[in-house]
């Protein structure tokens, strides 16, 4: 199914991004949408109402979230069936982003309804403009879990990724979070957007180590960014020693390289070629 327009005669539910801060941050296109649309449905009816009133935008308001996001697809879809155009918005920023909507959306389209994005601000694009770094490539992830077992995993098959890593965080377990990265990653370079767009918006750029130490107790919305890791000279001697030892315990060349390869996140071809280099296997 291809859905080439949605300016036909098919209903639509749009996802219109509203400010996550400042609600000067909105695009005359999402405005009038709002204006235009029957009936929205907000993550939080009352962080909507305060947008709408400034506005002056008069819409039924429904209540859709993480909790009860299975139960509203049904009053969404009976709008659509009736013709009538519905919006969706999360409390701050582009719905979807680590914000419920996922289900209605899916739901939507099965029905073969149309689904238009009415783009705005998102937190983490306006964090990696300011980090200060190379952000030509980015991973965005998101909440790490809230098991702390887990968001350990979690970090280290990040760390392989070997790019910059995106990550929201909740105040409360920003601290702990923190100590995760360092114990995964080290000492590496970090920067920290907190309030963005908002009177007490806050960056800090420095290591790891140093974000620990400056902040006992955090308050806001919070967004991680983990620098991608400076490519080190290989220790080649020593590598060559651990691979020739394993081999000499009866390792194969290849599983020998693999596996000094996941002892060093360094892939299998550089760890050959290096080795190569100080001499045959």
């Amino acid at each position: 199914m291809i859905q080439k327009s949605y300016k036909n005669n098919k209903a639509t539910l749009f996802l219109v991004s509203t400010p996550i801060g400042n609600l000067e941050d909105i695009t005359f296109r999402a405005i009038s949408t709002l204006k235009e649309v029957f009936v929205i449905f907000a993550e939080d009816t009352r962080i909507t109402k305060t947008l709408l009133e400034k506005y002056n935008i008069k819409k039924k308001i429904y209540s859709s979230h993480k909790y009860n996001e299975k139960q509203t697809i049904s009053k969404i879809v009976s709008y659509l069936d009736e013709g009538k155009d519905v919006a969706l918005v999360t409390d701050r920023g582009t719905p979807l982003i680590s914000d419920p909507g996922s289900v209605s959306v899916r739901e939507v389209i099965e029905k073969e309804y149309n689904v238009v994005s009415i783009p705005g601000v998102t937190a983490f694009v306006s964090a990696l403009t300011t980090a200060g770094i190379d952000i030509n490539n980015f991973l965005f992830y998101g909440f790490l879990s809230h098991k702390e077992t887990t968001s350990k995993k979690e970090l280290e098959n990040l760390k392989r990724k070997n790019t910059v890593i995106v990550l929201y965080e909740a105040p409360h377990r920003f601290t702990k979070t923190l100590k995760n990265i360092e114990k995964v990653f080290g000492n590496i370079k970090i920067i920290i957007s907190r309030e963005i767009t908002k009177y007490n918006e806050e960056i800090f750029r420095g290591t790891i180590k140093q974000a620990i130490e400056e902040y006992e107790t955090i308050k806001g919305e919070i967004v991680i960014i983990i620098d991608k890791p400076k490519e080190e000279k290989l220790d080649t001697k020593n590598l060559l020693k651990e691979v020739n030892e394993l081999i000499k315990n009866g390792s194969t060349k290849t599983a020998a390289i693999k596996e000094i390869s996941n002892k060093y996140n360094i892939s299998k071809n550089k760890i050959y070629n290096e080795v190569q280099k100080e001499g045959e296997l």
